[in-house]
């Protein structure tokens, strides 16, 4: 997306992401990469960021069911859409990974907005059905950093 591309040029031509990109190999154990696409059914984010905190989902899907998965969230994601930033879909790396990335302003809105979430027929029917697809979920809660393009 434009928005993402606009600011990850920002973030490469500061001075000060160039220091900590030098500084990084100090204090990283591991790293993993992934080249991933979105899901086409995802809708646009508003990058017009207020603060807050942006949780991002990583399901490992058992091999052969992306499809099905997909199927699903087109219709759930109807549901959620103002929290929704991004959906997407490993290519490359860890295979038939999926990410779900959502902001909130805090941990308080996000337990509100799941709580409403599984009021809907929608979002519990497709939950129900793509749980049996997974294999592993982790969740993460995160703040962005000075320089994160989702500033």
């Amino acid at each position: 997306k434009q928005w993402y591309q606009r600011r990850v040029r920002g973030l490469t031509s500061m001075p000060e992401y160039a220091e900590y990109e030098k500084a990084q190999g100090e204090l990283l154990r591991k790293r993993e990469q992934q080249i991933c696409y979105e899901f086409s059914f995802w809708p646009e984010y508003n990058d017009d960021y207020d603060g807050g905190i942006f949780e991002i989902r990583s399901y490992r899907l058992k091999p052969g069911c992306l499809y099905e998965w997909g199927n699903q969230w087109a219709d759930a994601i109807k549901v959620r859409q103002k929290d929704a930033v991004m959906g997407l879909c490993s290519q490359v790396g860890e295979m038939y990974t999926v990410h779900h990335v959502w902001r909130y302003l805090d941990l308080d809105q996000r337990k509100a907005e799941r709580d409403a979430a599984w009021k809907s027929g929608n979002w519990g029917e497709s939950v129900i059905k793509t749980v049996p697809l997974i294999k592993s979920l982790n969740v993460d809660i995160l703040r962005p950093t000075d320089y994160s393009p989702l500033r």
